[in-house]
């Protein structure tokens, strides 16, 4: 057979072989749909990871006796249980959960019909940037840095960041290991874009911020998310983390202070952590954006560098620069040189003017300590307003939010949250933009004035009596 046509013979076989897999893929997704239908029947959640493990050791002794590839199979099994749970969310009407910027979107069109409202859902600085930045941005741009800068950040400012990591750490990072990004959300994104392949599992501590999920599935990769309890003041079980990590996990991410709980992960817990990370060669992305904002000792992904890592924090929170559109990523050079690669495709880079006030804003140590304690006295008076109320909620470590659940049958966190926007014009997040299991709770953030506060609180007893 000449050359020619053993061509067409292999193309005429690899479309037999794709005709199959359409029609097997219709078939597939008939039975997801009527799988859906059969949860939302019996209220049963969509996911199930016992089932999904069962189906994974399937796939494993499959491929052994077939003497497959049992890491590209269990890639494709990730991609069709994720095809699979966004058909059954879409059937189950789950894309729906509000989130942070859908209350405050409501609150907003409240106010713009004549409606005062307290803002009890964003965490963002009521308070804004120091003098100091304000300056050196006015003086940034007067001196003409409105051009393009490196992708990965100015040197001056990257190397600003690797000392001060060093002097509070312990560690030896240079500027070319840091990252200056478009906020820490977009450090994330980066971070997953160049770590995860189609197919491959992000275990993810609930409640979460629920942008980690998103990017997670943004870049093809499947979120694991492993529950924690209030009741274990939101402790991880780390046997539990370890029951989810199977061949096709590649990252961890963390955040402590936590979004919404207001965790600080304690050295033990984290330790254990990095074990499992090194163990199964996972790498971990920490978000530790609130680490500023703490009342207990705060340890950071920074002192274990013998494991696979990306820290990542922000000016947003602790400079108040929320508007300014400026973080920061660590990692080892490799890391950090495929995300400046992704970050010059996306944007080329951030302003430089921006820059330079975040340059001198690592000179506000004082404004940060300042603004700290104003953050813990809120959390602190707020948490004594709400401990009589029928909620409960651990006294945060740090952050800007407290997390509570409501005891009352009334209602869950939607209506609850609902409720207390139209009534008393106080708006805060329903619990279940953090996971499915968190519905009877809703997110409290503390960036408004003691007063406002106050004036909040009673329209949450309001409300609940």
């Amino acid at each position: 057979m000449n050359q020619s046509l053993q061509l067409d013979s292999l193309r005429v076989e690899i479309q037999k072989v794709t005709l199959e897999i359409i029609s097997l893929t219709e078939r597939r997704r008939i039975l997801v749909q009527q799988v859906a239908k059969e949860k939302l029947a019996n209220g049963i959640p969509v996911v199930n990871l016992d089932v999904e493990k069962r189906l994974r050791l399937a796939v494993i002794e499959r491929c052994q006796a077939q003497q497959l590839d049992s890491k590209e199979a269990l890639r494709l099994l990730n991609q069709l249980i994720h095809d699979s749970v966004q058909k059954q969310e879409v059937i189950l009407n789950s894309s729906t959960i509000p989130n942070a910027y859908s209350s405050l979107m409501k609150a907003r069109a409240m106010e713009r019909s004549g409606r005062n409202v307290i803002h009890l859902e964003v965490g963002e600085p009521d308070l804004g940037p120091p003098e100091l930045v304000k300056t050196s941005l006015k003086k940034a741009l007067d001196l003409g840095y409105s051009k393009y800068s490196e992708s990965a950040g100015i040197a001056d400012l990257r190397t600003k960041i690797a000392n001060q990591l060093n002097e509070k750490y312990g560690c030896i990072y240079s500027s070319n290991q840091v990252i200056v990004t478009p906020g820490a959300r977009f450090a994330i994104v980066l971070s997953v874009l160049s770590r995860i392949d189609r197919g491959d599992e992000v275990i993810i501590l609930d409640p979460s911020y629920p942008a980690y999920a998103d990017i997670v599935r943004e870049a093809g990769g499947r979120p694991v998310r492993v529950q924690t309890y209030l009741e274990n003041n939101w402790t991880p079980e780390i046997d539990l983390v370890k029951s989810r990590i199977n061949e096709s996990t590649k990252m961890m991410i963390l955040n402590s202070p936590s979004n919404p709980t207001g965790k600080v992960l304690e050295r033990s817990s984290l330790r254990s952590l990095v074990d499992l990370a090194i163990k199964h060669d996972i790498q971990i992305v920490s978000d530790e954006v609130y680490s500023k904002f703490t009342s207990a000792k705060h340890p950071s992904v920074l002192e274990f560098p013998e494991c696979a890592q990306v820290f990542i924090d922000s000016f947003s929170k602790t400079y108040r620069m929320s508007g300014f559109r400026i973080g920061f990523a660590v990692s080892d050079i490799s890391s950090i040189q495929r995300m400046t690669q992704l970050q010059n495709i996306f944007l080329t880079s951030i302003p430089e003017f921006i820059q330079y006030a975040g340059l001198k804003a690592l000179d506000c140590k004082e404004d940060v300590e300042q603004y700290a304690a104003i953050i813990e006295k809120r959390r602190d008076r707020m948490c004594s307003l709400l401990k009589d109320l029928p909620l409960s909620f651990c006294q945060p470590d740090g952050g800007f939010f407290i997390f509570t659940k409501l005891k009352t049958e009334k209602f869950d966190g939607v209506q609850f949250a609902d409720k207390l926007l139209e009534e008393q014009g106080v708006s805060v997040v329903p619990g279940i933009a953090y996971g499915s299991e968190y519905a009877r709770f809703f997110r409290i953030s503390v960036c408004q004035p003691e007063n406002e506060l106050v004036e909040a609180a009673e329209s949450i007893k309001e409300v609940l009596h």
